[in-house]
Parts: C-alpha cells; structure tokens; sequence
C-alpha cells in the first residue's frame, strides 16, 4: 500500500495516474462548504470546516451507494484510486485546502484504509475457509 498524501493545488499543478483532483467540482469534491466571505463550487454551506469534513463522510457512503450513471462513475474512480493506492508508492489527494488545515482528503484516506484492511480480512477469512475444507474433507 501506498503513502497517502495531501496536496494544495494552491501551490502548483500536479498530474500523474498516482494524482487525484479531489477539489470541487470534480467527482471527489466536497459539496459542503464552511466558507461564507465568497463564493464557492460548493451547493451547501454550513457553519464549521469540521461539520463539512463530517458530512462529507456521509456524502461519501451515499455516493458508493447510489443507482445509475452518477453512483457507477463515482464506484469506477473510487476504483482507480484504490488501484492506484495499491500499484504506486505514494498517490496525492490534491485539492485548494491549506495542508495545515483539516480537508476532506482526510476522509478520504481513512477510506481507502479501511477498504484496504477489509480486503486484508477477507483474504484471511478465504484463507481460513479453505483451510477447514481441506482438513474436514469438504
């Protein structure tokens, strides 16, 4: 697995298989925003940073979820990232938040954490599955 990191694309560009646009208003894009002084390609604002990191966890699950054409683009670049998370070294989560600040890039890391340990679980849990098969004769 791969080093996750957080980029500003307020300091330059980046671009690579193992980069990911996650600023609005691409597919990762967070749709709350905390930001009241101008606008944004946000469709919701709410009162703190920390209530739209929250949300957008939720946003998130909602997302993998959803039927038709928007939830299937939305499984197929979460899929990309995740194969990248696992080809490369290190991919980047590259968005306009400042690095010292919390993102939703944060969310999005510990998702393609927990996806990782559960793949991790399953094979062990096939592994098992196949062990007591062949020690019971089934």
């Amino acid at each position: 697995m791969s080093k996750i990191t957080r980029h500003s694309k307020s300091d330059g560009e980046m671009y690579g298989e193992n980069v990911f646009d996650i600023s609005r208003p691409n597919i990762f894009g967070n749709p709350y925003t905390h930001i009241k002084n101008r606008e944004t390609k946000a469709l919701v604002k709410v009162s703190t940073r920390d209530e739209a990191i929250r949300l957008y966890s939720f946003y998130f699950d909602r997302m993998l979820a959803l039927d038709g054409d928007e939830g299937d683009r939305f499984r197929a670049e979460w899929d990309r990232m995740y194969d990248a998370y696992k080809k490369y070294d290190e991919i980047f989560l590259s968005c306009y938040c400042k690095l010292t600040e919390s993102c939703h890039a944060d969310v999005i890391r510990k998702k393609l954490i927990q996806r990782s340990m559960k793949e991790k679980i399953d094979g062990i849990k096939s592994d098992d599955v196949g062990r007591e098969k062949r020690v019971f004769g089934q």
